[in-house]
């Protein structure tokens, strides 16, 4: 009998943590342009806060007519983390989902999560965007990451700006009013997604106390955290901090690459001669091909955010002002201007400038 009482007692007493599930709820603003589909993505790596993969995506669910939608399981971990919940318009697929930072657009949100919480999340019906002004019901640092939204999102369209002075002073604002919500934020996690919008590129250097004393906070409070290491590495970088140990092996290859340039160099200088020759007899039968001109529409070769990059290149703009008019990393931009590069034809910024203003006639 004892047996028996021990072993419900056990069962009551375990299968609440067994079966712990999340929840999140809400409603969305579901325009005609939008699926009706709802994905949910872990944020395992800061720099992967604004980007989109189908290998980040752990649920998805159906949204209702009315926008309302639920989402639920029991497969997340214990601790915290950053999850972000969008919507993707009709025309994209998981592989090619863009995010829409504020405006009639604005398609995301980011939350922090862990098994066996219950949240909801709210968009205004006053609002076009799918998570337009939305509201949050729940754990309170999801209320931190409410506030957190509300002072980035309206103000991060600095290439509206047309003055080099309102932009600096746009930008300086934003960066001072995201120290003062990091320093004051009681939640250090909620306090991480606050300097993870700060530019790091432009401010680091002049700030390098205020992200390095962030590193320390993260040390003592989350030290077990997955983004604690992720964060100390990203200051490191930006710090210019090399690794003071070299493996021995190391200067072995150092040497070995040596001799082989030395014998590169070597023969090159032999058959300099005999180059020459070759290239004054290909010059003799062979006529300057001109680059042929292609004309070409944008919707045709280009994905809508290829496009919309292009046009920013036509306008004039750098790929940091690209990276933060887009809110992705400035990685980013460069490997979508690569392939833009390939897909038009062109072999630099000038020529690529030069064809957009063409084909965005």
């Amino acid at each position: 009998m004892r047996f028996l009482i021990t072993s419900i007692c056990c069962f009551l007493f375990f299968s609440p943590i067994a079966t712990a599930q999340y929840s999140v709820k809400g409603q969305v603003n579901l325009g005609e342009e939008w699926q009706p589909k709802i994905f949910m993505a872990a944020v395992k790596k800061l720099s992967d806060y604004y980007r989109t993969s189908p290998d980040m995506i752990v649920n998805t669910a159906s949204i209702n007519s009315d926008g309302t939608f639920i989402l639920e399981g029991d497969n997340l971990p214990s601790e915290k983390q950053f999850y972000r919940l969008y919507l993707m318009k009709k025309q994209n697929t998981d592989y090619d989902a863009c995010l829409y930072v504020g405006g009639d657009d604005h398609n995301f949100v980011h939350v922090l999560l862990a098994n066996g919480d219950a949240i909801e999340v709210t968009a205004s019906p006053e609002s076009i965007a799918p998570f337009g002004d939305y509201t949050v019901k729940g754990q309170s640092e999801n209320h931190m990451m409410q506030s957190l939204a509300r002072i980035v999102f309206p103000r991060f369209y600095f290439h509206r700006i047309k003055f080099p002075t309102e932009l600096k002073f746009s930008k300086d604002k934003l960066h001072t009013d995201l120290k003062e919500f990091t320093d004051s934020c009681s939640n250090t996690l909620v306090a991480l997604a606050a300097i993870n919008n700060t530019d790091f590129d432009e401010y680091f250097d002049r700030d390098k106390a205020f992200y390095q004393n962030f590193g320390e906070r993260l040390k003592a409070e989350l030290p077990n955290s997955i983004y604690t290491k992720n964060y100390l590495l990203k200051i490191r970088y930006h710090a210019n901090e090399e690794s003071t140990s070299f493996p021995t092996w190391g200067y072995f290859l150092i040497g070995l690459l040596s001799l082989g340039i030395l014998s590169l160099l070597f023969l090159l200088r032999q058959s300099r001669s005999h180059i020459a020759q070759l290239e004054h007899q290909v010059s003799q039968v062979s006529a300057p091909i001109e680059p042929a001109e292609k004309p070409f529409s944008p919707d045709d070769v280009l994905t809508q955010k290829e496009s919309e990059i292009l046009k920013l290149i036509c306008e004039g703009k750098s790929n940091k002002e690209i990276a933060s008019a887009l809110f992705v990393e400035l990685s980013t931009i460069k490997t979508h201007i690569n392939k833009i590069y390939s897909k038009i034809g062109a072999s630099n910024r000038k020529e690529a400038q030069s064809i957009a203003k063409q084909a965005f006639k």
